[in-house]
């Protein structure tokens, strides 16, 4: 019986990274290899979000998002539009996601 891998099924990689933004923040990313695109992410840490359930609504937010800046900063902004959120910004968690994958 001769079998081959699939490949069109992708790599999975998970990674993690701790940072200190102005909070401590936590990122656990889980993402396709070659496209990309977010498959699970949490973000945990000492900062503060109000409502509380927005941290939920950005993680399911960015599931099925492409690693790139401009996505990112896009999804972020229309689910973070109506929050308060001390400890870190956009912009920066935008940037220590990209540096979880190996982008500066």
């Amino acid at each position: 019986m001769n079998h081959k891998l699939d490949s069109s099924i992708e790599k999975i990689i998970t990674v993690s990274i701790t940072k200190k933004l102005g909070k401590i923040v936590k990122i656990n990313l889980s993402y396709k290899e070659e496209s990309q695109i977010i498959q699970s992410i949490k973000i945990t840490g000492d900062f503060f979000i109000h409502p509380e359930e927005v941290i939920e609504e950005l993680e399911q937010g960015l599931c099925g998002i492409k690693l790139e800046k401009e996505y990112l900063e896009n999804k972020m902004k229309l689910i973070l539009e109506d929050s308060k959120i001390f400890g870190f910004d956009i912009d920066s968690l935008v940037k220590m996601i990209l540096e979880t994958c190996g982008d500066k």
